[in-house]
């Protein structure tokens, strides 16, 4: 695949997304009711596949984050790039923010704010160089963890969804490194993917080592939860990427799922909350079950139709 093509549309990254959007639905679905634990996220300490999801969705954007700067810079000029990207994660964060005013009566930290305030720290780091800017991601992420052993913020954190707020400083490493490695190396003529399972690799396992000083929490999101993270979605990305880039392998919902992932994400969400408001936690599971599959079933046939019209929906 020639540089050209992988700019203008990485199909391994819609179905890297895809998958992400896939899992998200079913985990968001199926989290509330009584279902097996490890549909659910691990409770305090620990790590369950629903933990991977809100980090494999951050790590996409981040590998087309530099990639959709750069192409805009030389294409309007850096001004306008700026206030783009912005206005972007602006409006991702106020979906969030109105979405869950409305559907929760709360001020909570969902996913849509998470991405729409991680997206916006980490804009300057885009303007650095790709090595500089995982340093400096790394070293926003000890301060986090630093800050919150020592300055008591553990109750503030726990108390978000996705960390609240002040967690933006340890979301930023997922992207930050996405960006800028994975999404640097995607451009280029030749790709050598085993660089990014090896890389991935090597992430997870010292987020792994690290979890023996500082315990993997997704609710606190930890230091090592982040890394491992980070890690794990490397590797998936890097085997997707084998499976579509290399081996020509498609799977055709997967695909259209990626295209259109963000909005068909903000419509399977209102879709649970709903769901939540009108079953009871100890409702049999047959219903949630079946409910998320027609939910599943409803966001794969409007993710088909816009991608056979060449709609892709951006915030």
């Amino acid at each position: 695949m020639g540089n050209k093509e992988l700019k203008e549309r990485l199909s391994s990254l819609d179905h890297f997304r895809g998958f992400a959007l896939l899992l998200m639905i079913i985990v968001n679905s199926l989290s509330a009711f009584d279902v097996p634990n490890w549909l659910k996220h691990a409770p305090w300490d620990g790590y369950r596949f629903p933990d991977l999801v809100a980090p494999m969705f951050l790590f996409a954007m981040g590998v087309a984050y530099r990639i959709s700067l750069e192409k805009r810079v030389s294409r309007i000029g850096l001004k306008r790039t700026i206030l783009h990207f912005v206005r972007r994660y602006v409006m991702l964060f106020l979906f969030g923010f109105v979405g869950t005013l409305i559907a929760e009566r709360s001020f909570d930290w969902g996913i849509l704010q998470m991405l729409g305030a991680t997206g916006l720290f980490a804009l300057p780091f885009m303007f650095v160089p790709p090595s500089y800017s995982v340093i400096l991601s790394l070293l926003s992420l000890a301060i986090y963890q630093i800050a919150l052993d020592c300055l008591g913020l553990r109750a503030f954190v726990a108390g978000f969804d996705m960390g609240g707020p002040f967690a933006t400083l340890s979301w930023c490493f997922v992207l930050s490194f996405s960006a800028s490695s994975v999404g640097v190396e995607v451009k280029k003529e030749h790709v050598n993917p085993w660089k990014f399972l090896l890389g991935g690799v090597v992430i997870a396992l010292a987020g792994f080592l690290s979890s023996f000083l500082v315990p993997l929490n997704k609710h606190l999101v930890s230091c090592s939860y982040i890394i491992f993270s980070t890690g794990l979605a490397t590797i998936l990305f890097s085997l997707i990427y084998f499976l579509v880039e290399v081996g020509g392998f498609r799977i055709g919902v997967l695909d259209a799922l990626g295209k259109n992932s963000l909005v068909i994400f903000i419509l399977s969400s209102v879709v649970s909350t709903f769901v939540e408001e009108a079953l009871p936690v100890s409702t049999p599971v047959v219903y949630p079950v079946l409910i998320t599959l027609c939910t599943l079933g409803g966001c794969i046939a409007l993710a088909v139709v816009l991608a056979r019209r060449g709609i892709y929906i951006k915030l």
